[in-house]
């Protein structure tokens, strides 16, 4: 027997040799191991959270090489089972009735088999035959009386459960409404925060940029040289001349600053564009990284959800296989139960 079929798993032989065949369906080559992709299908069969085997087969096997081996599969099982059993809700399981027959019942089903002994005795077989009808028909309503009990029991203890789970449910879907509206405020205040970065950067560059532009432009030497002239002359006294070159210098200077204008605003314009370019960037850059962060977290909700729903799901099918086996047991008791009291009762009656 291999180490992992002995007391490391909570296993009967039986189910690990089932788990062992379904197992081999999967190990085509006979190599003992199956890949991590067909480990995962197997945990989908029976019911399992293939990604939370995955995390399992990690902390057992770090350097694991994708390929999975009987003894890690059974691992991964009992722990899996393990962790099921501490996810389950702490809530005390209400006590089942106690398997105990209606004293006013066994003393009818004693004076019924009397009756019947008697009628029997006296050859009135027709009274016997009632006798025995009406024995079972009470024993059967005895039965369902005491199996319905139990059913109300359990019942209510899948209710608790399930009440646990939609109030686990309901904190896990808050906690997370809270992460995510907490999450859309901090990107909001990052968008905010690079706007007026761009504002006060804008500021900053249109300074710079206009002083700049300033620096690029300057007068003509044929300008220069006409004011010298108009001067020139104006010292002279030869004002005639002077105003003459003045109105060309004047026409001059008016030119060369819708000129020199026009120079500066296609500059600016040019860099300013470079900027609103780099900006929009920037801005198109935070908005992806946003979203991304965003698309991560409804996916990480989403896998643990489906995680939170499947363990939920697993915990109500072991509750009820376990009803189901004490309902079995109890049928079981009942009958054994009744029985043994008649018996005696009747032993009782005849001494």
């Amino acid at each position: 027997m291999d180490t992992a079929e002995s007391n490391e798993t909570p296993y009967s032989e039986d189910e690990i040799n089932n788990l062992r065949q379904l197992f081999e369906i999967f190990d085509k080559d006979q190599t003992g191991k199956i890949d991590l992709s067909d480990m995962e299908q197997v945990m989908e069969n029976l019911g399992k959270d293939p990604a939370e085997a995955q995390s399992i087969l990690k902390e057992i096997d770090p350097e694991n090489d994708n390929k999975v081996t009987f003894d890690q599969f059974l691992k991964m099982l009992a722990e899996m089972e393990k962790r099921l059993r501490a996810d389950t809700p702490k809530i005390p399981p209400p006590e089942l009735p106690a398997v105990q027959a209606d004293a006013k019942v066994l003393d009818f089903l004693n004076l019924l088999e009397e009756y019947r002994a008697k009628c029997e005795g006296e050859g009135n077989y027709a009274e016997a035959k009632k006798a025995i009808q009406k024995y079972e028909e009470l024993k059967k309503k005895e039965t369902i009386r005491q199996l319905q009990s139990v059913r109300q029991a359990q019942e209510q203890e899948l209710q608790e459960i399930e009440e646990a789970q939609n109030s686990q449910l309901s904190e896990f879907s808050k906690a997370w409404d809270e992460y995510m509206a907490d999450y859309e405020a901090t990107a909001y205040l990052s968008l905010e925060k690079l706007k007026e970065r761009h504002i006060l950067e804008y500021q900053e560059f249109r300074a710079k940029v206009i002083k700049e532009a300033e620096k690029k432009v300057k007068h003509s030497k044929e300008l220069l040289e006409m004011r010298k002239k108009q001067q020139t002359l104006a010292r002279q006294k030869l004002y005639e001349e002077a105003e003459a070159i003045k109105f060309k210098a004047d026409e001059l200077e008016a030119w060369e600053n819708a000129k020199n204008e026009a120079i500066m605003k296609k500059y600016i314009e040019a860099k300013e564009k470079k900027l609103r370019q780099n900006q929009q960037l920037a801005l198109a850059a935070l908005l992806k990284r946003i979203e991304r962060d965003r698309n991560e977290q409804i996916k990480h909700r989403e896998m643990d959800s489906k995680r939170l729903m499947l363990r939920n799901k697993n915990i109500i099918n072991t509750i009820i296989n376990k009803q189901n086996g004490e309902a079995k047991k109890t049928l079981g008791q009942i009958k054994t139960m009744m029985g043994s009291d008649f018996k005696r009762m009747r032993s009782v009656s005849q001494n």
